[in-house]
């Protein structure tokens, strides 16, 4: 039995940043990432401009201990990133880190397992909703400085 869900687990898995490369524009994204749900994607992603969506749709993204899933943006490059229906685990810093002005929704996520959960940092603005910290051996949500927003 541990066998066969080694292997369902192996064929069913992808890159994160495989699955945002392919990933085309619509809804009024500059990206749509659709995740299958029944896939664990691995690693982080960073995304330094446009608008982008990632719909997890139940899937999982396991960090494999890397630095997880970051958003910067500035006056120049403004970057929004909307998340929803994923579970994101095993980051060693941060699951989800919005930066610079960047903005997002993040909704009906879990955090497991991270440092740090959600961090938010500089003046970047996020709706959290319906979304779960579990085990994160620092922090569920850290705001780090006196300007980001979080609601």
């Amino acid at each position: 039995m541990i066998i066969l869900v080694i292997i369902v687990s192996f064929l069913f898995s992808a890159s994160l940043q495989e699955a945002y490369d392919n990933a085309p524009s619509m809804n009024g994204y500059d990206k749509y990432v659709l995740l299958n749900p029944d896939s664990i994607y691995y690693g982080g992603l960073g995304l330094y401009e446009g608008n982008v969506m990632i719909d997890g749709q139940g899937a999982i993204v396991d960090l494999d201990s890397g630095t997880g899933i970051w958003v910067y943006g500035s006056d120049d490059y403004p970057c929004n990133l909307d998340i929803k229906y994923c579970s994101i685990t095993n980051g060693e810093y941060d699951g989800l880190n919005y930066a610079g002005t960047s903005t997002g929704n993040v909704e009906n996520c879990n955090f497991i397992d991270n440092d740090i959960g959600v961090k938010l940092m500089d003046y970047s603005n996020v709706n959290i909703n319906n979304s779960n910290f579990i085990n994160n051996s620092t922090y569920g949500l850290a705001i780090v400085t006196e300007h980001p927003i979080c609601n």
